[in-house]
Protein backbone atom coordinates (compact mmCIF):
# COMPACT_ATOMS: atom_id res chain seq x y z
CA UNK A 1 0.00 0.00 0.00
CA UNK A 2 1.33 3.43 -0.88
CA UNK A 3 2.16 5.66 2.06
CA UNK A 4 1.85 9.40 2.22
CA UNK A 5 5.20 10.85 1.12
CA UNK A 6 4.83 13.47 3.86
CA UNK A 7 5.66 10.73 6.34
CA UNK A 8 8.80 9.46 4.64
CA UNK A 9 11.56 10.61 7.00
CA UNK A 10 15.15 10.88 5.87
CA UNK A 11 16.66 10.41 9.31
CA UNK A 12 15.84 9.58 12.91
CA UNK A 13 16.21 13.21 13.88
CA UNK A 14 13.78 14.32 11.18
CA UNK A 15 11.10 11.97 12.49
CA UNK A 16 11.80 12.97 16.09
CA UNK A 17 11.44 16.64 15.20
CA UNK A 18 8.17 15.98 13.36
CA UNK A 19 6.71 13.94 16.22
CA UNK A 20 7.71 16.53 18.82
CA UNK A 21 6.17 19.38 16.81
CA UNK A 22 3.03 17.45 15.88
CA UNK A 23 2.19 16.41 19.42
CA UNK A 24 2.95 19.90 20.65
CA UNK A 25 0.39 21.27 18.19
CA UNK A 26 -2.39 18.82 19.10
CA UNK A 27 -1.71 18.73 22.86
CA UNK A 28 -4.76 20.81 23.74
CA UNK A 29 -7.18 18.37 22.09
CA UNK A 30 -5.19 15.18 22.57
CA UNK A 31 -7.27 13.78 25.44
CA UNK A 32 -10.57 14.54 23.71
CA UNK A 33 -9.54 12.86 20.47
CA UNK A 34 -8.10 9.84 22.29
CA UNK A 35 -11.38 9.14 24.05
CA UNK A 36 -13.59 10.11 21.11
CA UNK A 37 -11.77 8.19 18.38
CA UNK A 38 -11.38 5.08 20.54
CA UNK A 39 -15.08 5.30 21.52
CA UNK A 40 -13.99 5.19 25.16
CA UNK A 41 -12.27 1.81 24.94
CA UNK A 42 -8.93 3.44 25.78
CA UNK A 43 -9.88 3.47 29.49
CA UNK A 44 -10.25 -0.32 29.47
CA UNK A 45 -7.00 -0.80 27.56
CA UNK A 46 -4.98 1.25 30.03
CA UNK A 47 -6.61 -0.49 32.98
CA UNK A 48 -5.64 -3.89 31.59
CA UNK A 49 -2.07 -2.76 30.88
CA UNK A 50 -1.54 -1.72 34.49
CA UNK A 51 -3.15 -4.93 35.74
CA UNK A 52 -0.47 -6.81 33.81
CA UNK A 53 2.26 -4.66 35.37
CA UNK A 54 0.93 -5.46 38.83
CA UNK A 55 0.48 -9.16 38.16
CA UNK A 56 3.92 -9.65 36.66
CA UNK A 57 5.69 -7.45 39.21
CA UNK A 58 4.46 -9.42 42.21
CA UNK A 59 4.70 -8.27 45.80
CA UNK A 60 6.55 -4.97 45.47
CA UNK A 61 5.23 -2.69 48.24
CA UNK A 62 6.32 0.68 46.80
CA UNK A 63 7.18 0.14 43.13
CA UNK A 64 9.17 2.69 41.20
CA UNK A 65 7.45 3.07 37.82
CA UNK A 66 8.58 4.95 34.70
CA UNK A 67 5.92 5.86 32.14
CA UNK A 68 7.68 6.57 28.85
CA UNK A 69 6.04 8.78 26.20
CA UNK A 70 3.59 9.68 28.96
CA UNK A 71 1.80 12.44 27.05
CA UNK A 72 -0.84 14.05 29.26
CA UNK A 73 -0.54 11.27 31.82
CA UNK A 74 -3.55 8.98 31.47
CA UNK A 75 -1.53 5.76 31.84
CA UNK A 76 0.47 7.19 34.74
CA UNK A 77 -2.75 8.16 36.54
CA UNK A 78 -4.11 4.64 36.00
CA UNK A 79 -0.91 3.24 37.50
CA UNK A 80 -1.29 5.48 40.53
CA UNK A 81 -4.94 4.47 40.86
CA UNK A 82 -4.09 0.77 40.94
CA UNK A 83 -0.85 1.20 42.90
CA UNK A 84 -1.40 4.13 45.27
CA UNK A 85 1.98 3.66 46.97
CA UNK A 86 3.95 3.67 43.72
CA UNK A 87 6.57 6.29 42.92
CA UNK A 88 5.75 7.29 39.35
CA UNK A 89 7.81 9.26 36.85
CA UNK A 90 6.37 10.40 33.52
CA UNK A 91 8.76 11.20 30.68
CA UNK A 92 7.92 12.68 27.30
CA UNK A 93 9.63 14.43 24.41
CA UNK A 94 6.96 17.12 24.05
CA UNK A 95 6.79 20.00 26.52
CA UNK A 96 3.17 21.10 25.79
CA UNK A 97 1.98 17.58 26.65
CA UNK A 98 3.88 17.69 29.91
CA UNK A 99 2.45 21.12 30.75
CA UNK A 100 -1.06 19.65 30.50
CA UNK A 101 0.03 16.62 32.52
CA UNK A 102 1.32 18.90 35.28
CA UNK A 103 -1.98 20.80 35.35
CA UNK A 104 -3.86 17.51 35.76
CA UNK A 105 -1.49 16.49 38.55
CA UNK A 106 -2.20 19.74 40.39
CA UNK A 107 -5.97 19.39 39.89
CA UNK A 108 -5.94 15.85 41.24
CA UNK A 109 -3.46 16.62 44.04
CA UNK A 110 -1.40 13.67 42.86
CA UNK A 111 2.29 12.98 43.39
CA UNK A 112 3.92 12.19 40.06
CA UNK A 113 7.29 13.39 38.79
CA UNK A 114 7.27 14.81 35.26
CA UNK A 115 10.36 15.07 33.07
CA UNK A 116 11.13 16.07 29.51
CA UNK A 117 13.33 13.49 27.84
CA UNK A 118 14.00 11.01 25.08
CA UNK A 119 13.43 7.24 25.39
CA UNK A 120 16.49 6.66 23.23
CA UNK A 121 18.71 8.34 25.84
CA UNK A 122 16.96 7.90 29.18
CA UNK A 123 18.34 10.24 31.87
CA UNK A 124 18.37 7.58 34.59
CA UNK A 125 20.87 5.27 36.25
CA UNK A 126 21.01 1.57 35.48
CA UNK A 127 18.63 -0.75 37.37
CA UNK A 128 16.46 2.07 38.74
CA UNK A 129 12.84 1.06 38.07
CA UNK A 130 10.63 -1.87 39.03
CA UNK A 131 8.46 -1.25 36.00
CA UNK A 132 8.39 0.66 32.71
CA UNK A 133 5.17 1.34 30.82
CA UNK A 134 4.36 2.82 27.42
CA UNK A 135 0.89 3.64 26.17
CA UNK A 136 0.48 4.32 22.45
CA UNK A 137 3.92 5.82 22.05
CA UNK A 138 6.08 3.09 20.56
CA UNK A 139 5.07 3.79 16.94
CA UNK A 140 6.63 7.23 17.30
CA UNK A 141 10.08 6.01 18.30
CA UNK A 142 12.79 6.39 15.68
CA UNK A 143 14.67 3.21 16.64
CA UNK A 144 12.91 0.47 18.59
CA UNK A 145 16.09 -1.47 19.34
CA UNK A 146 17.74 1.56 20.95
CA UNK A 147 14.57 2.44 22.88
CA UNK A 148 14.03 -1.12 24.16
CA UNK A 149 17.71 -1.44 25.11
CA UNK A 150 17.47 1.78 27.12
CA UNK A 151 14.33 0.52 28.86
CA UNK A 152 16.09 -2.74 29.62
CA UNK A 153 19.05 -0.82 31.08
CA UNK A 154 17.00 1.24 33.54
CA UNK A 155 14.90 -1.71 34.74
CA UNK A 156 15.95 -3.61 37.83
CA UNK A 157 16.64 -7.33 37.41
CA UNK A 158 13.20 -8.92 37.50
CA UNK A 159 11.58 -5.63 36.50
CA UNK A 160 8.60 -5.56 34.17
CA UNK A 161 8.16 -3.79 30.83
CA UNK A 162 4.61 -3.38 29.48
CA UNK A 163 3.88 -1.85 26.09
CA UNK A 164 0.30 -0.95 25.09
CA UNK A 165 0.00 -0.17 21.40
CA UNK A 166 -2.37 -0.23 18.45
CA UNK A 167 -2.31 -3.44 16.45
CA UNK A 168 -3.68 -4.73 13.15
CA UNK A 169 -6.66 -7.10 13.47
CA UNK A 170 -6.26 -10.32 11.53
CA UNK A 171 -9.75 -11.80 11.41
CA UNK A 172 -12.89 -11.00 9.45
CA UNK A 173 -14.81 -8.74 9.89
CA UNK A 174 -12.71 -6.67 12.31
CA UNK A 175 -9.77 -6.59 9.91
CA UNK A 176 -11.88 -5.00 7.17
CA UNK A 177 -13.76 -2.65 9.51
CA UNK A 178 -10.54 -1.48 11.12
CA UNK A 179 -8.90 -0.75 7.75
CA UNK A 180 -11.96 1.27 6.69
CA UNK A 181 -11.98 3.20 9.96
CA UNK A 182 -8.27 3.99 10.04
CA UNK A 183 -7.84 4.83 6.38
CA UNK A 184 -11.16 6.60 5.82
CA UNK A 185 -13.25 7.54 8.82
CA UNK A 186 -10.45 8.65 11.14
CA UNK A 187 -8.67 11.07 8.75
CA UNK A 188 -12.01 12.47 7.55
CA UNK A 189 -13.24 13.02 11.12
CA UNK A 190 -9.98 14.64 12.10
CA UNK A 191 -10.14 16.95 9.09
CA UNK A 192 -13.64 18.08 10.08
CA UNK A 193 -12.89 18.50 13.78
CA UNK A 194 -9.25 19.49 14.03
CA UNK A 195 -6.94 22.09 12.55
CA UNK A 196 -4.17 19.47 12.70
CA UNK A 197 -5.60 16.71 10.55
CA UNK A 198 -2.11 15.64 9.40
CA UNK A 199 -1.60 14.15 12.88
CA UNK A 200 -4.46 11.75 12.27
CA UNK A 201 -3.20 10.90 8.79
CA UNK A 202 0.15 10.10 10.37
CA UNK A 203 -1.56 7.65 12.76
CA UNK A 204 -2.60 4.97 10.20
CA UNK A 205 0.64 5.49 8.30
CA UNK A 206 2.71 4.81 11.42
CA UNK A 207 0.67 1.70 12.14
CA UNK A 208 1.27 0.32 8.64
CA UNK A 209 5.01 0.64 9.21
CA UNK A 210 4.97 -0.85 12.71
CA UNK A 211 6.18 -4.45 13.37
CA UNK A 212 3.48 -7.08 13.73
CA UNK A 213 2.82 -8.85 17.04
CA UNK A 214 5.40 -11.61 16.66
CA UNK A 215 8.05 -9.31 15.21
CA UNK A 216 7.73 -6.92 18.16
CA UNK A 217 7.92 -9.87 20.55
CA UNK A 218 11.10 -11.08 18.85
CA UNK A 219 12.66 -7.62 18.96
CA UNK A 220 12.07 -7.41 22.71
CA UNK A 221 13.79 -10.78 23.12
CA UNK A 222 16.75 -9.59 21.05
CA UNK A 223 17.11 -6.60 23.40
CA UNK A 224 17.51 -8.98 26.35
CA UNK A 225 13.99 -9.35 27.70
CA UNK A 226 12.71 -12.76 28.78
CA UNK A 227 9.26 -14.25 29.23
CA UNK A 228 7.99 -11.99 26.45
CA UNK A 229 4.29 -12.45 25.79
CA UNK A 230 1.43 -10.51 24.30
CA UNK A 231 -2.36 -10.38 24.33
CA UNK A 232 -4.80 -8.56 22.08
CA UNK A 233 -7.96 -6.70 23.08
CA UNK A 234 -11.16 -5.50 21.41
CA UNK A 235 -11.00 -7.77 18.41
CA UNK A 236 -7.27 -7.32 17.94
CA UNK A 237 -7.16 -3.55 17.51
CA UNK A 238 -4.73 -3.13 20.39
CA UNK A 239 -2.02 -5.35 21.84
CA UNK A 240 -0.23 -5.45 25.15
CA UNK A 241 3.30 -6.87 25.10
CA UNK A 242 4.91 -7.58 28.45
CA UNK A 243 8.32 -8.88 29.46
CA UNK A 244 10.72 -9.28 32.36
CA UNK A 245 14.37 -8.23 32.64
Amino acid sequence: MQTDPAFTFESREEKKTYVKRMFGEIAGRYDFFNHFLSMGFDYQWRRRAIEIVKNRMGEVVMPNILDVACGTGDLAFEALHQMPRAEITGLDLTRPMLDLFEKKIAMQHATITVMEGDVEALPFADNKFHGVTIGFGTRNFTNLSIAFSEIYRVLQPGGVFVNLELAKPRKFPMKQLYAFYFNGVLPMTATLMSRHDSAYKYLPDSLRRFPDLEALQQLMKECGFREVRFETLTGGIVAIHSAVK
